[in-house]
């Protein structure tokens, strides 16, 4: 693992529903201030079969990549 991946803060759920991700995500958001980058993920078939520091890293990965390419999503008002 990189060493920016160490750092790197990444909270795993497993077995939420959606609203239930959304209320876990505002949770620890709220306990944290904005300058804590964590990033979040849930688990899926793929990723229950791999070894957790794999996921970690595909996590950041994907987490930096979105960062710096936020995808284009209209709000609804």
């Amino acid at each position: 693992m990189s060493m920016s991946t160490k750092q790197q803060k990444v909270v795993i759920a497993h077995g939420f529903d959606k609203d239930e991700i959304l209320r876990l995500m505002r949770a620890v958001k709220n306990e944290f201030t904005k300058e804590v980058d964590i990033a979040f993920a849930m688990t899926t078939e793929n990723s229950l079969k791999r070894n957790l520091g794999e996921v970690v890293l595909d996590i950041s990965g994907d987490h930096q990549y979105l960062k710096e390419n936020p995808p284009n999503i209209k709000k609804e008002s």
